[in-house]
């Protein structure tokens, strides 16, 4: 499997489209926020043959889901995310305008997704591990098969996700990803939602909160 990531929005969010060899392809957490970002994203699927397949959330706060309604009417692809995270769609819109962001319009998924689940495209599987603590639907997407993991907002390097917005849990969090999390691999790579990648192996040794 290979990946593109991309850096989008005020907040500064990774964008990743993730595709194999059969020119299948997901978005992982659409958060694009802007025409010019938007043809980012067209631009390399158009170039490289790309087929979006799902677009997947990690979790559904707004930084995560600028671009859900742009990716929704440009490919007709089926939107998952945990179901636990319906209510920050459901105040999508109220949140965009309340920080500024415009008018924006939210969109609902069309499937949801449980821990252990597994999401297909192409020669391509996910596997789905619910890890809540930053927002009660988060959820780190697991490919086995290339040791990657799109840890959403849960892990990052050498730090975690803030809990301090409603529903989010610090000992839930922390618990998430002992339990959840480091147990994969040492070597499998983490894919973050804002900042730089890692791996489990040097966030076991060295994020402050894990110790």
């Amino acid at each position: 499997m290979k990946y593109k990531q991309f850096v989008f929005n005020p907040i500064q969010e990774n964008t990743y489209i993730i595709y194999d060899d059969t020119h299948e392809a997901a978005i992982i957490d659409a958060g694009n926020f802007n025409e010019r970002e938007d043809a980012a994203i067209s631009d390399f699927a158009g170039s490289n043959n790309l087929i979006i397949k799902p677009i997947l959330c990690t979790h559904c706060h707004w930084d995560h889901i600028f671009g859900l309604n742009w990716a929704k009417q440009t490919y007709n692809a089926e939107i998952y995310c945990h179901a636990n995270d319906l209510p920050w769609i459901d105040n999508f819109e109220m949140i965009c305008h309340s920080y500024g962001f415009g008018e924006r319009k939210g969109v609902y998924p069309d499937k949801f997704y449980n821990n252990g689940d597994k999401v297909h495209f192409g020669n391509t599987e996910l596997k789905v591990i619910h890890t809540p603590g930053h927002s009660q639907g988060g959820v780190s997407l697991y490919c086995e098969k290339d040791k990657l993991l799109f840890s959403g907002d849960t892990l990052f390097y050498n730090s975690i996700g803030r809990a301090d917005l409603p529903g989010g849990d610090e000992f839930q969090l922390i618990n998430s990803i002992k339990n959840q999390l480091l147990p994969l691999p040492d070597d499998t790579q983490i894919l973050p939602g804002h900042g730089l990648n890692s791996t489990i192996g040097f966030e076991k040794i060295n994020n402050p909160y894990l110790q």
